[in-house]
């Protein structure tokens, strides 16, 4: 639906809610279905600079479950020795902190999230170059379309004490705002 400006394009008065200035005689409804169609010709181009990331954001999402994996491989061994260590002081002093015991966790879920979701939906992807799967790849909630590699790597970015899902954001954020195609965040 056109919306009616506020100002004549042409002089400049106020249109008060009116389509046809007062003052000059101009009809303002012409104007706004020009650009509305204007509007929508632009929506189909890509970013002209993809061209420049497009290398970056490929290797970096080949490789963000390499990286995943490592960031859980670090953070379940340094839980593991946190556990070892508070539990080799004598009874009175023996302690169990509930950081290794998160890390121990979110350890082992980041290289099953790794294995099991980052590799084949979104690193064998970019790979590929796949760029229409992973934009086209979205959560529904009502008219909202969330792409599943932003989910998944905030998730990640949590379990991974803040930058294990950072391999993974990185190249989601440039596909959905700098990408070959603009993202469409509704259905229609």
């Amino acid at each position: 639906m056109a919306k009616t400006p506020k100002f004549c394009p042409e002089c400049g008065a106020d249109l008060s809610g009116n389509k046809i200035c007062e003052k000059c005689g101009y009809d303002t409804s012409q104007t706004v279905i020009q650009k509305e169609k204007t509007q929508k010709a632009s929506i189909g181009e890509g970013n002209p600079n993809w061209e420049n990331i497009e290398s970056f954001v490929t290797i970096l999402g080949k490789w963000a479950w390499v990286i995943v994996i490592i960031n859980g491989l670090i953070y379940l061994f340094w839980g593991i020795y946190g556990l070892i260590v508070g539990l080799s002081f004598p009874p009175p002093f023996t302690f169990v902190s509930p950081f290794d015991i998160w890390n121990i966790i979110s350890g082992i879920a980041v290289i099953i999230l790794a294995i099991i979701i980052v590799k084949p939906r979104f690193s064998n992807k970019c790979a590929a170059k796949d760029w229409d799967y992973l934009l086209n790849d979205v959560l529904t909630l009502g008219n909202l379309r969330i792409p599943w590699m932003l989910i998944w790597g905030i998730i990640i970015e949590i379990l991974g004490n803040l930058w294990g899902g950072l391999p993974i954001l990185i190249p989601a954020v440039l596909l959905i705002f700098m990408g070959p195609k603009p993202y469409d965040w509704t259905t229609d």
